[in-house]
């Protein structure tokens, strides 16, 4: 299938038919019309790569059309043909925005090696797009991981502090010391450090997480598990930590076996909830519900919190994504966890996907349920991922 798609307008039938067949002895997709109205017409609903546009049509000047280009698609090279007759509308077209002008009638030659440029030029632009983007998620990666990674290391250093001037205190104090209230009190602080240092692993789980699936260099361990046990003891671990959110499992069927990886499924599910907590501050419950459809096992994980607007549905997968959402602002993370999950799900062969009304989300999880004949013996995915 062609890669590049090429536009042809010109009043005369037989030119726009030379033309076309000239370009896709090329290898493109050439779209022919006769006149201006079925080009902006067409050019409303999809795009291509270049626009070869004679400038005086029947119908309407081929300056509008090139007008619709600039409108519907900035990024698309457009060409003038002219007559000799016409030359200095061709240079006033050229400052309008036409990549470039051929003279009519036009040598084949020149006209292939025209448009190829333009195409050309076109992937340029769009390359450069990339690098840009690809150079402001660099900007942005390193500027929110210079502050998660430094907020915890931040805390343990302090903690680590407090503790040992207290006990040098204890020390440098004259007459009977309390040593074990002093002991007592170094371990809570110390357990405040550990919990710091935990938060700060995860972090750093997570970046490797992102290197290894987008290097392929990880591996999956996959058995035949039962995803309404692990389900369950998920939400029964979350609920003895959580204390301002209550928890709901509804299973809907006895058992579902998925061919998977225990610990990254684990993850995944461990991710959704924890997600539903801190996006509902003001508390409630995060309702977890499983069950059979066809082929497939389907998980939702629903909470009553900020919700998502529509257009961000899809991009709270993306790497490094944030929520703009102010009443997100106290949510702390470098914005992986939806993106490792999704990658996770996508490797077993399943979708993860999001909804909300406004209020309150879902995110929904599917994953094929293992074929009867299946092993339970493990089986190495090395497409697959495994926890750091």
């Amino acid at each position: 299938m062609p890669e590049t798609s090429v536009l042809v307008v010109d009043d005369e039938e037989s030119v726009a038919t030379t033309i076309q067949a000239i370009l896709q002895l090329d290898g493109h997709e050439v779209v022919a019309v006769t006149t201006g109205a079925e080009a902006i017409r067409i050019l409303g609903e999809r795009q291509f790569d270049v626009v070869l546009t004679d400038l005086r049509l029947t119908d309407v000047d081929g300056v509008e059309v090139l007008k619709e280009v600039q409108r519907t698609a900035p990024e698309t090279a457009a060409i003038m043909l002219t007559g000799y007759a016409s030359l200095e509308s061709a240079i006033a077209a050229l400052r309008s925005g036409a990549y470039d002008y051929l003279m009519k009638p036009s040598d084949v030659e020149e006209l292939r090696a025209t448009v190829n440029r333009a195409i050309e030029r076109r992937m340029l632009r769009r390359r450069l797009v990339e690098l840009e983007e690809v150079d402001r998620l660099k900007t942005q990666f390193l500027s929110m991981a210079s502050h998660e990674l430094r907020t915890p290391l931040t805390a343990v250093m302090g903690f680590i502090q407090v503790a040992r001037r207290r006990l040098v205190r204890a020390s440098d104090k004259q007459g009977a010391t309390d040593w074990k209230e002093e002991a007592t009190r170094a371990a809570e602080t110390l357990e405040l450090a550990q919990r710091q240092s935990r938060r700060l692993a995860r972090l750093v789980d997570e970046l490797l997480d992102v290197s290894r699936l987008q290097l392929g260099r990880v591996q999956m361990t996959r058995s035949e598990i039962d995803l309404v046990t692990s389900l369950r003891e998920v939400v029964e671990r979350l609920r003895l930590l959580n204390t301002t959110h209550a928890f709901e499992f509804s299973d809907h069927a006895k058992n579902a076996p998925v061919l998977a990886d225990r610990d990254r499924i684990d993850q995944v599910f461990e991710n959704l909830m924890n997600n539903a907590v801190k996006y509902s501050p003001g508390g409630g419950t995060v309702t977890v519900v499983v069950a059979r459809e066809g082929d497939d096992v389907h998980v939702s994980v629903t909470d009553r919190g900020i919700g998502i607007s529509p257009e961000e549905l899809d991009q709270v997968f993306n790497l490094f994504y944030r929520s703009p959402d102010p009443r997100a602002g106290h949510v702390g993370g470098l914005g992986l966890g939806l993106y490792i999950s999704r990658e996770i799900v996508t490797r077993h062969g399943g979708k993860l996907w999001a909804e909300s009304a406004g209020e309150g989300s879902t995110f929904h999880v599917t994953l094929p349920l293992a074929a009867p004949a299946a092993k339970a013996g493990a089986v190495k995915d090395p497409a697959g991922a495994r926890r750091a």
